[in-house]
């Protein structure tokens, strides 16, 4: 892996607890779509958080932060990045990136600030033209925390093949899907079978979905997941 130093380009408040990162390396750096990144806080301790875009001309690099007050992990990187303005990392990092020679059909498991992982994935499929139906669920708990929805919305309307589905567990106003969201993808595909899926969260909920989709035919060489390097 590459250790760069960054400067903090942008550090936004997206919505409550979840922040908007932009890095510009100060040396060019390469990865793959779906793969991450580690911050470097000290030699023994480098925390991992996907990245959000594909590999562009530009160079930078895009994070998406949940780091609420009690999350000491993610608000100490935070408060470094505010203070210094540059960060150390190491990239690129992950098994669990795009494979971009299978023309599956694609599902996208989302929970949370896991949409920067499937993000990347898809914003590259988008670039090289979508040769298969593809299926993005992003569970969140309120309906406040689909930080990007109206670019996924207008994804969708712009390609015919994209399928968005958010998903809010929490949601007594909420007019779409609720629940958790492996169950809903569980609800709309009765055999999984010959999909590519992908999926990204806590690692809890990585691996009751992978149980889950196993009872549904995907085969395990299609299951796609950084949190299934670890459980």
């Amino acid at each position: 892996m590459q250790k760069v130093t960054c400067s903090v380009e942008a550090l936004e408040e997206m919505a409550e607890t979840l922040w908007y990162v932009r890095l510009k390396p100060e040396l060019s750096v390469d990865f793959l779509p779906g793969q991450y990144l580690l911050v470097v806080m000290a030699e023994d301790d480098k925390r991992p958080f996907s990245i959000a875009n594909t590999a562009n001309e530009e160079g930078v690099l895009e994070l998406h932060i949940g780091a609420g007050p009690d999350n000491t992990y993610a608000m100490q990187v935070l408060k470094r990045m505010q203070e210094q303005g540059q960060i150390e990392v190491q990239l690129p990092a992950g098994k669990a990136h795009l494979r971009s020679g299978s023309r599956h059909p694609v599902i996208l498991m989302a929970g949370g600030t896991g949409f920067a992982y499937t993000r990347s994935i898809l914003q590259q499929m988008l670039a090289d033209g979508l040769h298969q139906p593809v299926f993005l669920y992003w569970g969140v708990r309120f309906e406040q925390h689909l930080y990007a929805d109206q670019e996924m919305k207008a994804w969708a309307a712009e390609h015919k093949e994209l399928t968005y589905v958010p998903v809010v567990q929490n949601g007594d106003d909420w007019q779409g899907r609720t629940g958790l969201v492996h169950e809903v993808i569980m609800e709309d595909f009765p055999s999984m079978a010959g999909y590519d899926i992908y999926v990204a969260g806590r690692f809890e909920m990585a691996g009751v979905a992978r149980e889950a989709f196993k009872e549904k035919g995907v085969e395990a060489d299609h299951l796609f997941g950084d949190a299934f390097e670890f459980i």
